[in-house]
């Protein structure tokens, strides 16, 4: 259900101060359930901020977030891993504000704030009473534009990083993923680590930090987003006075990556081998993406269908019946340029090969067999609830409106429930046929090792 999640951004240049009601870009579909992006404001600063507000006055609560758009496949060889470590450093002070100060005054308010960066975007956020709006608003801005990257915190933090990758490396899922990725998307951006390498991130200095900021973090590739109990004339008047005298760079949209996915072609494997009891699998699929929300909505539909709980396909068939497999999930991972359709079980070493040909079973099943009606209705009514609840909170808004704008999609945010309401039987089998090509896809295992003094590996 990783379409829930997708929050991307229109680009509305030239536009300033100009706020513009989504109501404007409500689908006319009756049946569609309430959104709760039903309403929200995007004004456009002179510098190119795009300010995104929506009033909650459910509970004097409020969310803030800055996004920006760029991660880790914006980042050039010796600069791997430099958008995560900035998330790391972001909150360690500035010229006004010392070490530690920032956590200690929103958490003094009953506050927490928090980051987090990907492959293609990067997030701050705080969360605290809102009569303190304009408090979180100010530790955000001021962090982005006048963070002083002390030294010591540099390497305490470096520190930290190495421990984040030794401990992704240890762990199976994490380690597959990212063997996955790098053999899918090979010789492109999306191939490297978010958390770069101990090599790369230990040669990072204050220099390497402030020029890439001065790249990427600038108003005119950000998004700020207020949701809570504040009034959309305040929020963005307060975020227009924070930005004053903030340049944009008019070279940005040339700095990100952009580049052409390659077509799949044939069944890649690998295996590594650890130090682990169980035998860890991930069978991949590339999809188009996030360009494509018709084929995003039916493969949700689909993922659910096969791996997502107890009731699914595969849990039924591979844990309870044929005892193959202790877990099982299937699920989609739409990225801007590319996605990929999975599934992820943990198992015996023995049961690899009768797995893989299960999978390949219920996969042909979902391509020539269309779905019950019954099937069909269940799930979209899961998806939908789902959507719902994964939304309830202020900051949950926040989020998927930042999402969205940050990928270029905000004019469609109200659109997931109604496309999983169109999904029809004959879309699941169509993009059944187009994805899950049995001639074209990753098949990655860990499992342990089978000989402790060859040192394992590929």
């Amino acid at each position: 259900m990783i379409l829930k999640r997708m929050i991307a951004a229109i680009s509305i240049a030239g536009i300033a101060l100009t706020a513009l009601s989504c109501a404007e870009k409500q689908t006319e579909n009756a049946s569609m359930t309430k959104s709760p992006f039903s309403d929200y404001s995007i004004t456009t600063l002179d510098n190119g901020l795009d300010v995104i507000v929506k009033e909650v006055h459910t509970a004097p609560i409020v969310a803030v977030y800055l996004w920006c758009n760029t991660g880790s496949i914006n980042e050039t060889e010796p600069e791997h891993g430099i958008s995560h470590f900035y998330e790391h450093m972001f909150f360690k002070g500035t010229e006004k504000r010392g070490v530690g100060e920032i956590d200690r005054a929103i958490k003094s308010l009953g506050g927490y704030n928090n980051a987090f960066t990907s492959k293609e975007y990067t997030a701050y956020y705080v969360v605290l009473p809102s009569d303190n709006f304009n408090l979180a608003a100010d530790v955000l801005v001021d962090a982005i534009r006048n963070s002083s990257f002390p030294e010591e915190e540099i390497k305490k933090e470096l520190g930290v990083i190495k421990e984040e990758i030794n401990r992704k490396e240890d762990q199976p899922i994490g380690k597959l993923y990212e063997e996955l990725f790098k053999v899918v998307f090979k010789s492109t951006p999306y191939e490297h680590p978010v958390l770069g390498t101990k090599e790369s991130v230990s040669a990072m200095t204050r220099d390497d930090f402030r020029r890439y900021l001065d790249t990427f973090y600038v108003p005119n590739n950000m998004s700020a987003v207020v949701v809570g109990d504040v009034t959309t004339e305040d929020a963005v008047a307060e975020i227009k006075r924070l930005t004053e005298g903030w340049e944009p760079n008019q070279e940005v949209d040339s700095k990100r990556a952009e580049f052409s996915n390659p077509e799949s072609s044939g069944v890649q494997d690998f295996v590594i081998e650890k130090d682990v009891n169980m035998t860890y699998v991930m069978m991949a699929f590339k999809t188009d993406g996030y360009t494509d929300f018709a084929e995003n909505a039916s493969l949700d539909v689909m993922s659910s269908v096969l791996g997502e709980g107890r009731s699914s396909r595969l849990y039924r068939r591979l844990v309870e019946e044929d005892r193959l497999v202790s877990s099982v999930q299937a699920f989609i991972y739409p990225m801007r340029h590319t996605g990929l359709f999975m599934v992820y079980a943990t198992l015996d070493a023995e049961n690899v090969d009768a797995f893989r040909d299960a999978i390949l079973e219920e996969m042909d099943k979902l391509r020539n067999e269309p779905l019950s009606s019954e099937e069909l209705k269940k799930v979209q009514t899961m998806l939908k609830a789902d959507y719902q609840f994964s939304n309830e909170t202020d900051s949950d808004i926040a989020h998927t409106l930042g999402f969205y704008n940050t990928l270029g999609m905000l004019d469609r945010i109200t659109e997931y429930e109604h496309s999983i309401e169109s999904v029809t039987v004959a879309d699941v089998q169509k993009y059944a046929q187009a994805v899950l090509n049995p001639s074209s896809y990753t098949f990655g295992v860990i499992q342990p090792r089978t000989d402790a003094g060859d040192g394992g590996g590929r």
